[in-house]
């Protein structure tokens, strides 16, 4: 077993105790179970590919194609905002 030592303010710390006791678990136990609630998420990782966003092949608008480029003539009538 490996052993983790970590920094918390005082504050941290207290509150991580009043959690334990209120849950009638030693602080470390706690953080314990806080890990291992947590990794299977991190093991997962996210999948970009499964993002209904990434999967979109295009989206039909009637805006003009150089929108995103040309935002300013478009908003201003070709004027500089000032």
């Amino acid at each position: 077993m490996a052993q983790l030592t970590i920094e918390l303010s005082d504050t941290e710390y207290q509150q991580l105790e009043k959690s334990a006791q209120r849950l009638g678990k030693a602080t470390n136990v706690l953080v314990q179970e806080w890990i291992r609630q947590r990794l299977p998420e991190l093991k997962e990782g996210l999948d970009v590919t499964q993002d209904p966003v990434y999967q979109m092949e295009g989206y039909d608008s009637k805006a003009p194609k150089d929108l995103s480029v040309n935002l300013d003539k478009y908003l201003y009538g070709g004027a500089d905002p000032k």
